[in-house]
Formats: structure tokens, sequence, C-alpha cells
């Protein structure tokens, strides 16, 4: 179980949410201020696309840090244990 990040994946955000959707997620949009958060894991699968602003996700698994930019589409499976932080905030189309 381990975080993927493609850059580029899908060429906008209706793309990506349209992707999402035909593959049976639920999808939603947010925007994220500025965050912390150590170590956790999730109870469900997701893939989302960044719009906009940086994230840094570390595999806690892996010991690999991923640097996230707009464009890039992060896939979390299902208990996979992460953590994430972004001092400037970002913004987001989720599918779970």
């Amino acid at each position: 179980m381990t975080v993927t990040v493609t850059p580029n994946k899908y060429e906008s955000s209706d793309q990506a949410l349209a992707a999402f959707a035909a593959n049976g997620l639920h999808t939603m949009s947010l925007d994220v201020p500025p965050v912390e958060n150590g170590s956790h894991w999730h109870h469900f699968d997701s893939e989302f696309h960044i719009t906009a602003g940086h994230l840094t996700l570390t595999d806690v698994g892996t010991g690999a840090e991923l640097k996230c930019e707009p464009g890039s589409t992060v896939r979390v499976p299902a208990q996979a244990l992460h953590a994430e932080q972004s001092s400037t905030g970002y913004s987001i189309v989720l599918g779970t």
C-alpha cells in the first residue's frame, strides 16, 4: 500500500472529476488551509488532483517524501500510513 503521485495525469480539474466519477468515486472540491498532519491513515481509497498550492506527503511505509504541485494526481490507498504538510494550503478535486 504505497502512496503514488502522477504529474499531469489529467489536463484539467473537470477531466479529473469526470474520471473519478467514472470509476465510481464520490467527488468534491476542497480548499485546504495550511496544514501539518502527522502519521495517519483512512478507511477508504482516495485519489485527488491538485489545482492550486503545494503539498508534501510522506509515505510512512516507504519513507518517501512526495512533492505535490498543481497538476499532480495523488492516489492514497485505504490504510496507507501517510503524513501531510503544506505551509501555503492547497486546493484539490477529490474522489473517495
